[in-house]
């Protein structure tokens, strides 16, 4: 069992590493930097994340079971497969950039004003999540599950792909490119011609 203090980390950066000194659970990082790390299928279970960035960091397939994220920023990391649906709700705040989180799970999840820059979303599910006013910037949302979520003053104006059925989602106010208004209209079987 390590000692008690090395339970908790601040200002430290991790790099180019697939284990934390003290394991992988009941850890807190506080203003942490993870720096191109392997932590495929690592458990990190109750551990605490708060103003830390992931860089260039591969976190498929992590079990992410009752973690604290609050304020994180997630940049260049492969995010395939994980599930944030286990996470904490409280404080839970978590922005990616350049990000590949395709078939990740932010099932019922409120994360507010959050932003999806650059990032690959095929087939991720937002089933049921709160994304009031967040920012999805030229993002690929081929297949992505929105089904009874909140999307109201989203901006989905430069992304591409999805399909978002208008009476299972609750979307005032949100904002698309009239390119993306086809993502809208599938279920009614309405074709979209352009005129010259």
């Amino acid at each position: 069992m390590p000692a008690e203090e090395s339970l908790y980390y601040v200002n430290q950066v991790f790099e180019k590493t697939s284990a934390l000194p003290s394991g992988a659970r009941d850890t807190q990082f506080d203003d942490c930097t993870f720096k191109n790390c392997d932590f495929t299928e690592t458990d990190f279970f109750g551990c605490d994340f708060v103003k830390c960035t992931f860089d260039n960091c591969n976190l498929s397939m992590v079990k992410f079971g009752h973690i604290g994220f609050d304020k994180v920023l997630f940049i260049n990391c492969k995010m395939i497969g994980v599930d944030f649906s286990h996470t904490k709700d409280f404080l839970f705040n978590v922005d990616f950039t350049n990000c590949i989180l395709d078939y990740a799970t932010f099932m019922k999840k409120k994360n507010r004003k959050s932003k999806f820059m650059n990032c690959s979303l095929k087939g991720t599910d937002f089933t049921e999540a709160d994304l009031t006013s967040t920012v999805f910037e030229k993002c690929d949302l081929s297949t992505a599950v929105f089904m009874r979520s909140t999307l109201s003053s989203v901006n989905f104006v430069s992304s591409y792909n999805f399909t978002i059925d208008p009476e299972k989602n609750l979307i005032r106010k949100a904002k698309f490119s009239s390119s993306g208004l086809a993502g809208l209209l599938e279920n009614y079987g309405i074709i979209i011609a352009d005129t010259e």
